[in-house]
Formats: structure tokens, C-alpha cells, sequence
């Protein structure tokens, strides 16, 4: 008798990478794709605010999209609204999906994982992004207005950081989430810190599967830049400059350069990446930083195409967030290029990135000790022994394979 297929499975995302290229979009693209290459029935599901209708592109047959009328976010509950969960379930049920797997709950809201988990048969996993359940800051577990990390939720705390709101607020907003999770049948975070603060939270840790996200493409090594007499070690920075990826420390960490002439005449630094949520001010404050220091350059925006090769000029890349981070598709993409990490001590950035091994930690937040870091990582043979040391990223077929396993876990 032949084999019976598997049922369909269905990568359920609060974004589409035509709309945006954050890590947990990429992550759920890569995912589907992973399936569709190892040849399994599988579908990709955007769910995104109207207002982003007219710049979605979905690029397979199996993409489908659905859209949160205007004026419907509910940051505090994430509900969800009715409409939008009986349009997944139906969605579900005309594609004869049997396993469903969330990559966040944003827009879609505890009514569409309800109604999804809900169906006859159906088989169901909450992928982990952020600390978006616990912390209402947009999941950075970073506190308001300081910007200090925030070690431990609880509803006193957070009404300290959200006064508009009490505390009653923040219980009955912790105690929506969990029942709303009870209904799952799983979870997946991609580090292993995340799955701590969660199971810190309240959630069961016995249903928390760590796998970590894959990359669209394989990995493909290249050897460390040759240093000639004269040159400079050349440090980049990849991603959003926003508040939390440290872009303060790293201009802090210039300007103690700047004040070393002999150690400024040995490093280049090279911002890429687009200005996303700074204060009125910054970029002519990154503007006079990069005329008044030679060794300091912004080079912008760049496409997800362009960063390897852009990571390949590179000695080193550079990570100083000031948040937890989880999984930072920037660690793994440096990996897979084969350069090392420097990066903040904390959070998913030190357990991905092992000190001495596969790159160098800085203190969080302290500029001296990333220069330190960094004129560490200028020692002779420190580059080719960290290069030596660098893990291989998984890709998007074994992150299908990893996924698979986890749901057949459930049965």
C-alpha cells in the first residue's frame, strides 16, 4: 500500500518578507520554503493590518493573506477579533491543513490561535519571538522610560513602566495569554534563553521545544580577511540602528578611540542598516561622528542579498544590543560567512555566540569594554582561532526537519 501523505501543514505569520525583513518574518519564510523543498504539502499564511495590502507580494501559489481591519491592534489584551479567526479557520479547512504552526500572535490575536487550534484533528505550535506576551514594550523585556534591561515581569512592575495602566490590568493581561496558550498544543522557542524566561512566566517548560531558526541558504564559509602591512581590521554593524541595538555604546566606544590615535589608525568601523525608531537628532549626530572620526562610516540601508558579501569585507561583526535578543539573524548570517561575533554578554547573544570560541563579549552597555573586546580581537591569530571555533548555522531543510519532529512530539 502507498504511503499516506502527511497532512498539510500551514506557517502562520504576522508579516510577509515583501512587507518587512524582521528575524521572525525571515524565519517562517524560511521554514515554508524548507518544507516545500523537502517536498511536504505546506502553505505560508500572512495576517498584517489592510493599510500593508497594497505592498504584499507573495511570490508562491501556496501564499495566502489575510488582513486586520484599521484600528484594530490591541497591544495590551491581543485578542483578535472574531472575523479575522473564522477567516483562518475557514482558510484552514479549504487547504486541509492538519498541523498549523503560529510565528507570533501579533494581528492575528488569541481569537485566531484559539479558533485555529480549535479544529477537529489539528496539530498546533506557537513559535516564541520576542517577549511579546510578557512585556508589553514591544516584547523587549526593557524597561520605560530608562531603557534598564527588566529581569522578571510581574503586573506591579509593568504598571510601573505603563502607569496609563494598573496593575489589575497587567494580571488579568498575563492570565488572557496563558489561557490562551493553554489551548495549543506546543511551543518552539529559538534559543534557549527565551525558553527560560518563558517558563520563568508560567508556561509549562516540559512543552517548550528549542530549535533554532534556519537560514534561507546554506552556509558557505570564506577564509579570514588577510590584514596586509598598513591595513586596518575592519569591524561591521548589521541591521536596524534603533535604540536597542546599542548603536549609542558603539558611538560612545568611537569617541574612546578617537582619543587613541595609534589604536584608531588600526580599525576601520562600518555601519550598515536603516535608522528605524531613534530620537529627533540622531542621524546628524551619526553624521558628525562619521566626519569627525576617519576610521567611522555609515554605509545605509542594504538588501538581504548583499550581506554576506558585505560581511566577507569584514574582520569582525559587531552586535552591542542593549535588549535580551533571542536569536539575531545577524549572529547566524556572520556564522554562516565565517566571521566571528562581537557581542553584548547577555541574553540569546552570549548563548549563541561562545566567549573565547566562536567570538568575544562586551559588557552590555559599557563602550570601554567593547573596545577592549575589540583590540582583543586584534591580537595576532585571535581572528583564524575564532574563525576556527564558529558552529554552523542549520538551514531551512534541517529547520523543516527539526519542526517535523516536534510536531510528530505531539502525538
Amino acid at each position: 500500500m502507498a504511503e499516506a501523505r502527511p497532512p498539510r501543514l500551514a506557517v502562520v505569520t504576522h508579516a510577509h518578507p515583501s512587507l518587512s525583513r524582521g528575524g521572525s518574518e525571515i524565519a517562517a519564510y524560511t521554514l515554508y520554503r524548507g518544507l516545500l523543498g523537502l517536498g511536504l504539502p505546506a502553505i505560508h499564511v500572512t495576517v498584517t493590518p489592510e493599510e500593508n495590502a497594497a505592498r504584499l507580494d507573495l511570490a508562491t501559489p501556496g501564499e495566502h493573506a489575510l488582513f486586520l481591519p484599521a484600528g484594530r491592534q490591541d497591544p495590551l489584551y491581543n485578542a483578535g477579533t472574531p472575523g479575522l479567526a473564522r477567516a483562518l479557520a475557514a482558510l484552514l479547512r479549504r487547504e486541509a491543513v492538519g498541523r498549523v504552526n503560529f510565528h507570533h500572535h501579533l494581528h492575528l490575536g488569541l481569537a485566531g490561535l484559539r479558533a485555529a487550534a480549535a479544529l477537529p484533528g489539528m496539530a498546533s505550535l506557537l513559535t516564541l519571538h520576542e517577549y511579546t506576551a510578557i512585556c508589553l514594550r514591544d516584547g523587549q523585556m526593557v524597561t520605560r522610560p530608562q531603557r534598564a534591561l527588566c529581569y522578571a515581569a510581574s503586573p506591579a512592575a509593568c504598571a510601573t513602566c505603563f502607569p496609563e495602566h494598573d496593575i489589575t490590568q497587567f494580571a488579568l493581561r498575563r492570565d488572557r495569554f496563558l489561557a490562551g496558550f493553554a489551548e495549543l498544543g506546543g511551543f518552539v522557542a529559538p534559543s534557549r534563553f527565551l525558553a527560560a524566561r518563558y517558563a520563568d512566566w508560567g508556561l509549562d517548560p516540559r512543552r517548550i521545544t528549542v530549535i533554532e531558526n534556519g537560514l534561507p541558504h546554506p552556509a558557505a564559509p570564506l577564509p579570514p580577511r588577510q590584514v596586509g602591512q598598513g591595513g586596518r581590521w575592519v569591524f561591521g554593524f548589521f541591521g536596524q540602528l534603533n535604540p536597542y541595538k546599542g548603536i549609542d555604546t558603539l558611538l560612545a566606544a568611537a569617541e574612546l578611540i578617537a582619543a587613541r590615535p595609534a589604536l584608531a589608525a588600526r580599525l576601520a568601523i562600518r555601519l550598515h542598516g536603516t535608522i528605524i525608531g531613534q530620537k529627533e537628532g540622531f542621524r546628524a549626530a551619526l553624521e558628525a561622528a562619521v566626519q569627525r572620526y576617519p576610521f567611522l562610516s555609515y554605509a545605509g540601508p542594504y538588501p538581504n542579498e548583499a550581506v554576506r558579501p558585505l560581511m566577507a569585507a569584514c574582520d569582525y561583526v559587531l552586535v552591542p544590543s542593549t535588549w535580551w535578543e533571542n536569536s539575531p539573524v545577524v549572529i547566524q548570517e556572520a556564522f554562516a560567512t565565517g566571521r566571528p561575533v562581537i557581542c553584548s554578554d547577555i541574553g540569546g547573544m552570549a548563548e549563541k555566540v561562545a566567549d573565547g570560541v566562536s567570538g568575544l563579549h562586551a559588557r552590555v552597555g559599557d563602550p570601554a569594554d567593547l573596545v577592549a573586546a575589540m583590540e582583543r580581537a586584534m591580537e595576532p591569530g585571535m581572528a583564524a582561532r575564532l574563525a576556527a571555533g564558529l558552529p554552523v548555522p542549520c538551514d531551512g531543510a534541517e529547520m523543516a526537519r527539526r519542526y517535523l519532529a516536534a510536531f510528530e512530539a505531539l502525538a
